[in-house]
């Protein structure tokens, strides 16, 4: 019979690697005495030599070298047989060459489980996905006897053997990566890093649909179980401000409802004042926001501006969005009672239209990016879904980095320094507004700096931004000193401190991030090193300022990036806060939220009396920063509100800490801390003057106060709390004037319950109004798609996408 044709394998060598000769018993055969190594026996061993069984190792060598009886490199084919032109090189069954395998061990791992027949199997042919219990031999390989010396019965049972070794193998590789549907795949899908580890611990608090992490403000709520419990109590009994509140809500949504007001695609940008009023709205926005968070290139801006009143119906759609949202974030610094919020609200709703218009592939760009991150500035500072900053942000991180700004421009392609400068500062931007939205929703950042390598903007001014290359042959000119006044020295000296933010959010808001006080106080250490680094570098820059004649620094932007960072040890220290009055061991949180408070509450205007009131469109820098903070919301409101909650409750503690040790001495501290919450009280009531349709802000601040003061004097617990519900029920009169006020400077008639004129609403219907006490953040509206309406219209066609003058410099 005709020798059969040698077996042609698809899978390479390493497939068929059998175990080291450790797992393998001995085989009998006369070929495997080359490679056995027998000790020496005397002579009278030898009679019992032949009695015990010898033991064999496995052959190792090719049949054709075992066969000539010269070393073989046991390669496939080896070198003996190449250089002998000898085909095929055959192994005996039950060996494969494991020169290979030996080659990658060093680079693989030590399989167990499923896969122990394939221990020479390399790590990199597959990952092993489950543990599985070793499947027995496979019954398809017979030992082998021993080998001929020719012909073709060598060559047939080496065919039927390696070939029912293949079908063997791969058996057990589909087995090692099969996922057995009756094991729990939930770890292997969480990963072994935790799957020993307990469930994570509840840290935040759920409200209506949505959870909030340990630095939302709310939890800051929950300090003050005595003021909550009456409240409570009066609006269950419906008595003192339970009625008043309701009459409040009812006319707080119906000035809300008349500033939303219906908008289509087709009425875009038909809403622009009169040109002295928008340089004036122009400016405020260059001279406060844009200063300490850079978006956009004031000249390339300015240019396409001066063109536009040139020609009103020649600009695109991008400027006109791009204008608006300018304007909306001007006018929130534009006069004390932010008489534009109207037309800001409906210009951040237009803006939301804009980028849901077919098609969004046509956002995908520089100025699209600039127009999202405006968009979310805007939406935090004119109260237009602020709650809701926190989700936008994450749309807009997403985008960024779908378009290549987590990269440093550098890997990308050969870019100008303009081009590559725009990316580096709104990439610097982004996370800016990401960490700042997570801060203020309680999230995590879900986002680490291993996610992207670009680099911190140039110390350049706009006008320094050019078509030079920025590559590293050709070094751009006029690059100023990193420790030179420009238009990017406020934001760097903020962005300094952002590695050290994001890891302070990142250990308070992330689920599996463990509650370990010495890294609190780690943390801590390295912030206040942060805090000393940005007061020295303001107060270089401020001397700076001093030798340029064009205003770059101001009060303004000092306040803002101080605010941004110290606003890191309230929500560092307010896990531990409600418990470190009886807690000595974390009493250390106390003192530092009461000085980061204060602080604050000083950058704030709240610890001094307050600036005199200026005249629409004049911008003092001390006056724009008290406008922002009584007229803005999102973090404008959010920040001082956590501020007076450390302060509120250090001031009730220290009055029953008097009380308890019946001191006729004042508590050092107290007189200073009343002061602060009579200023808060004041700062509440602007801000139902200028428009802020929640009043419980208000009435918290009174309560605590009247507390306070119930203590001092040494009124029983009943007393006491009958004195918070006057104050309440004053407070709230107080309230429902105020907004009477606003209500009709906006043109809003309503009845005396609340509701509009016309319109008859039983206040019955209000009733647990109230479910969650003290929810100013949102004003009980949670879904702000239900405030104005999406009229279908056709849209109209884009323009040039593109807003920036290409005579001026390119945009891309």
């Amino acid at each position: 019979m005709a020798p059969s044709p040698p077996l042609s394998l698809n899978h390479p060598s390493f497939y068929l690697a059998e175990p080291e000769l450790a797992d393998l018993p001995g085989q009998d055969g006369p070929a495997a005495a080359e490679n056995a190594e027998v000790p020496p026996a005397s002579s009278s061993d030898q009679p019992a030599a032949r009695a015990e069984k010898k033991r064999r190792r496995p052959a190792l060598s090719c049949e054709q070298c075992r066969r000539r009886k010269i070393r073989c490199d046991r390669g496939l084919p080896c070198v003996n047989c190449i250089k002998s032109s000898i085909s095929p090189c055959t192994y005996a069954p039950t060996h494969v060459p494991a020169s290979r395998t030996r080659k990658a061990a060093g680079h693989g791992q030590d399989f167990s489980g499923p896969a122990a027949a394939l221990s020479h199997v390399p790590a990199r042919s597959a990952p092993v996905l489950e543990s599985q219990k070793p499947s027995p031999p496979s019954k398809a390989v017979s030992p082998s006897g021993p080998s001929s010396t020719g012909g073709s019965t060598s060559d047939t049972s080496t065919v039927d053997a390696l070939a029912a070794r293949v079908r063997e193998l791969e058996q057990k590789l589909s087995e090692s990566f099969h996922i057995s549907p009756s094991r729990k795949t939930d770890d292997q899908l969480v990963g072994p890093r935790y799957q020993d580890e307990d469930e994570a611990p509840m840290k935040g608090t759920i409200s209506k649909t949505r959870f909030f992490g340990q630095s939302h403000w709310m939890n800051g709520a929950d300090m003050f179980p005595s003021i909550l419990g009456v409240l409570r109590q009066a609006e269950s009994r419906k008595i003192g401000p339970h009625r008043i509140f309701i009459k409040c809500k009812t006319l707080a949504r119906t000035i809300k409802e008349n500033r939303h007001r219906p908008i289509s695609s087709a009425g875009l940008g038909k809403t622009i004042p009169a040109r002295g009023l928008a340089d004036q709205l122009v400016d405020a926005y260059f001279r406060t926001f844009e200063g300490a968070m850079r978006i956009l290139h004031a000249p390339c801006f300015r240019a396409e501006y001066e063109r536009y009143w040139q020609n009103p119906g020649a600009a695109n759609d991008v400027f006109i969005m791009q204008l608006q949202l300018c304007m909306a974030l001007g006018a929130t610094v534009h006069d004390d009672l932010f008489t534009l919020r109207a037309t800001a609200v409906q210009w951040v709703h237009e803006a939301q239209l804009w980028l849901l218009l077919p098609p969004e592939k046509s956002r995908m760009t520089i100025a699209g990016i600039q127009i999202m991150c405006m968009l979310a500035t805007a939406k935090a500072t004119c109260a237009v879904g602020q709650d809701l900053t926190w989700v936008t942000t994450g749309g807009l991180i997403r985008q960024a980095m779908y378009m290549g700004l987590h990269r440093d421009p550098k890997h990308l392609a050969d870019m100008s320094v303009y081009r590559a400068e725009m990316r580096r500062r709104l990439w610097a931007t982004i996370l800016e507004l990401n960490l700042q939205s997570s801060y203020d929703a309680g999230g995590p950042p879900l986002l680490c700096s291993r996610d992207y390598d670009t680099r911190l903007p140039a110390n350049l001014n706009d006008d320094q931004l050019t078509d030079v290359s920025d590559g590293p042959k050709q070094p751009p000119p006029q690059r100023s000193s990193p420790d030179a006044l420009t238009d990017m020295s406020v934001q760097l000296a903020l962005l300094r401190s952002q590695p050290l933010r994001l890891a302070i959010i990142k250990h308070v808001n992330e689920l599996r991030s463990k509650d370990s006080y010495p890294e609190t106080l780690r943390l801590n250490s390295e912030l206040t090193k942060a805090c000393r680094g940005l007061t020295e570098a303001l107060a270089a820059l401020t001397y700076a300022q001093k030798q340029v004649p064009r205003s770059i620094i101001t009060q303004f932007h000092c306040c803002f990036v101080q605010l941004l960072l110290y606003r890191c040890f309230i929500s560092l220290h307010q896990p531990m806060l409600a418990r470190a009055a009886e807690d000595p061991t974390v009493y250390y949180s106390r003192k530092v939220s009461l000085d980061s408070s204060l602080k604050l509450a000083q950058i704030c205007n709240l610890s001094h009396p307050r600036y005199p009131s200026a005249p629409p469109g004049a911008l003092d820098p001390a006056t724009a920063f008290d406008r922002l903070i009584t007229n803005g919301a999102g973090l404008f409101r959010v920040i001082p509100v956590q501020t007076l909650f450390s302060i509120a409750m250090e001031l009730i503690k220290k009055k029953e800490e008097e009380r308890d040790t019946l001191s006729a001495l004042a508590s050092m501290g107290s007189r200073e801390l009343r002061l602060v919450l009579d200023a808060a009280l004041a700062w509440a009531e602007r801000r139902i003057r200028s428009g802020e349709t929640n009043i419980k802000g208000y009435c918290f601040i009174a309560a605590c106060i009247a507390l306070a003061d119930g203590i001092e004097s040494g009124l029983s617990q009943e007393q006491i709390d009958q004195e918070v519900i006057s104050t309440g029920e004053r407070v709230s009169i107080k309230s429902w004037e105020l907004l009477k006020e606003v209500a009709e400077r906006e043109g809003v008639s309503a009845n005396e319950d609340g509701s509009p004129s016309g319109i008859e609403e039983p206040v019955e219907t209000m009733e647990g109004i109230v479910e969650m006490p003290f929810d100013w953040i949102d004003d009980f509206n949670w879904d702000p798609m239900n405030d104005f309406s999406w009229a279908r219209q056709v849209p109209r066609p884009f323009g040039d996408i593109d807003s920036v003058d290409p005579s001026v410099v390119s945009q891309f």
